[in-house]
């Protein structure tokens, strides 16, 4: 349960093997390429060293960007063509352009053949759906015109008038009818689409008025009914005759999608075979393609930076292994580069704790030198929910929930999965069924008893302060070892993050408990603590270039070192006492959920109707497990993103993101 290790990988070749070196890495789907500038990235000495060696009797070919670009273009077009003429989903299959030497020449011509072979029917069909798609829209619309007996053939016979059908949005129509009586046309609202709220009108005008009316429906956005070539000049030209004419041309074009679709249907796997062996070489081709014009070439020779996990390595030697005696592969572990580039981060969790790396991207990605969080949010976050909203059957119901959600949203579903058997397992702390306690259900087994018990708030209470001072222990442990890690000495020893920062909190604490009588400790031992502990984070940078041997002591002016210190020194104390009190909260919202069922059940307490009872504290479960549940969670994310994770967490990583076909 780590970030998981990385290497760092230089790979020099000739430029005549590059196509076949990135389209094995693609496949391998295990490199993170880098073509960040930077010096652990600059390969000018790597091209310089290497070219003499490298280069080749014969000038290098260079291959034409562009013109594969358009090639690859082109043939993505005619593959959607085909794939919707026979209903064909393209799909990409890594395992047939591995190692077959099957490359864009074959897919191309394999390609020609195709569109020769079936090309001429799949433009008719695809022509005849798309006719279905404009018939099915237009007699779609004209279902809404409330005047079906109206007959189109008697109005544009007319001799001095003309007419125009089509649709106006809400606010236009608003605009047309506070004008009306300025303009030289007749509209009338033949009715209106339920989806889009659009109006369907028809607008008859005087010819003479033509050029007139074309620029006011202009200013109104007017969208024209354009009825279909194929239902022109039809007699018999009602409303209702032509929705039933557009639903006969239809019902025809599908009879005749089938006749030619039915030669297509016999060969249908083979053809679609066919066009996903092409669809993948010409995924594979664009992605070669966009590494290509990235990564470093000199006269013959290439160098890719890339990242693999230390895992990987025997996955990454054997995909190359073909072409493994013409590369040069230099290898350096990211230890060996001492912090001057950013290894990518990946995270390594086991199925327990592995949703919650979704909660952790959200605030950010911790950087490969950093501790990884997960595990201890994941244990933090269920036991703060679990705390704050213990109840067996509402645990349940989350968890179901969860169950059910996993399938659609598998992350979120998980996380609600564990959450609810958080919130079950502290329902048998507290003896709590949806809401309803030992004193209505004697069977019902307790821990504690029910929280707002007056022996067993405080304890709830102290619960929640006894949790904080653990988490932020933990959280100053993780900001210790990280600011330790990347060699920051100041932070990690002398600042307020780290142990001068953590000797000042559980100072702070314990003066607290002393004085309250909860330890047996004298009260001056962790008030000089908290005193010593304060000025050594106060003249945090001296010390630390103290010891480090550094010069000068304090960078800038003293007055400027004191003024800065005695403010960061006031956030200091102010942080540490919010730290201090705001764990408080996951005991108060404990027995906020008990409190709130509570005024459910006196109300239902209130009247003598069983199934008025069974309604209010159906709602008031209802209400707790929206609401309640939801604010609860949101505390449970505060407390962790601005309570903990501000004692360790830097967010400054970078993805893992392997270069993939479809990536």
């Amino acid at each position: 349960m780590a970030i998981q290790k990385m290497a760092f990988l230089k790979i020099v070749g000739s430029v005549e093997d590059m196509h076949e070196v990135l389209k094995r890495l693609i496949l391998c789907e295990n490199l993170h390429v880098v073509f960040n500038s930077g010096e652990s990235y600059d390969n000018s000495y790597i091209i310089h060293k290497y070219e003499s060696i490298m280069t080749h009797h014969t000038e290098a070919v260079h291959e034409d960007y562009r013109q594969v670009e358009e090639q690859c273009r082109e043939m993505e077009q005619t593959l959607e063509n085909l794939a919707a003429g026979l209903n064909v989903e393209l799909k990409i299959n890594r395992e047939i352009v591995m190692d077959n030497g099957y490359g864009l020449k074959e897919a191309y011509d394999d390609l020609k053949s195709l569109t020769e072979l079936i090309g001429p029917r799949i433009r008719e069909v695809n022509q005849k759906r798309e006719e279905i798609a404009r018939l099915e829209n237009f007699a779609e619309k004209l279902e809404f015109i409330k005047y079906r007996d109206l007959d189109l053939d008697a109005i544009s016979h007319l001799n001095y008038f003309d007419y125009e059908i089509g649709s106006l949005s809400r606010e236009s129509t608003i605009r047309l009818r506070k004008n009306y009586e300025n303009i030289s046309a007749i509209a009338l609202n033949l009715g209106t689409h339920e989806k889009s709220g659009e109006n369907l009108c028809i607008i008859v005008f005087p010819k003479s008025f033509r050029e007139e009316t074309a620029s006011l429906l202009r200013s109104l956005n007017w969208t024209r009914l354009e009825i279909p070539e194929c239902l022109r000049n039809e007699p018999g030209n009602s409303i209702r005759g032509t929705i039933e004419k557009a639903r006969e041309k239809i019902e025809l074009l599908n009879r005749e999608i089938g006749e030619l679709s039915g030669d297509l249907e016999k060969n249908r796997q083979e053809y679609g075979d066919v066009l996903n062996r092409i669809f993948t070489v010409v995924k594979l081709e664009k992605k070669i393609l966009s590494l290509e014009k990235e990564i470093v070439v000199g006269q013959a020779t290439f160098v890719l930076n890339a990242w693999i996990r230390i895992s990987d390595r025997d996955r990454v030697a054997s995909a190359l292994a073909p072409v493994m005696p013409r590369l040069i592969i230099e290898e350096r572990s990211a230890d060996e580069l001492e912090h001057h580039v950013t290894p990518p981060t990946k995270f390594r969790n086991n199925r327990l704790f592995k949703p919650f790396e979704e909660l952790i991207s959200l605030y950010g990605l911790p950087s490969y030198y950093e501790l990884d969080p997960t595990p201890f949010i994941a244990i933090a976050f269920c036991l703060m929910f679990g705390i704050m909203f213990g109840d067996i059957g509402q645990g349940l119901v989350y968890f179901l929930a969860g169950v059910f959600l996993r399938k659609k949203m598998k992350v979120a579903g998980q996380v609600l999965m564990r959450l609810g058997a958080s919130s079950t397992a502290f329902g048998f702390v507290y003896g709590s069924f949806f809401g309803l306690e030992q004193s209505e259900l004697p069977w019902l087994p307790s821990l504690i008893g029910k929280p707002l018990d007056p022996k067993n708030i405080p304890a709830i209470l102290l619960t929640g302060v006894i949790f904080g001072v653990a988490a932020l222990t933990v959280s100053f442990a993780f900001g210790i070892i990280n600011s330790l890690r990347v060699g920051d000495l100041g932070e990690g020893i002398f600042g307020r993050n780290g142990v001068a920062g953590y000797v000042f909190f559980i100072s702070l604490v314990l003066a607290g408990a002393s004085l309250a009588g909860f330890v047996a400790l004298p009260v001056g031992v962790p008030v000089t603590a908290l005193v010593v502990s304060f000025f050594v984070m106060l003249f945090r940078e001296p010390i630390a270039n103290l010891v480090q041997h550094k010069k000068p002591l304090i960078h800038g002016s003293v007055g400027t070192f004191l003024t800065e210190s005695i403010f960061e020194g006031v956030e200091t104390i102010l942080a540490t006492l919010s730290n201090a009190i705001s764990f408080i909260r996951v005991g108060a919202f404990a027995l906020n959920h008990a409190g709130l069922f509570l005024a459910f059940l006196v109300m239902s307490e209130l009247t003598e109707n069983f199934f008025a009872k069974l309604l209010i504290l159906l709602l008031g479960n209802i209400l707790i497990l929206s609401l309640e549940g939801l604010v609860v969670f949101i505390q449970g994310l505060r407390l962790s993103y601005y309570e903990m994770f501000s004692k360790f967490f830097r967010g400054e990583g970078v993805a893992f993101d392997p270069v993939r076909i479809d990536g």
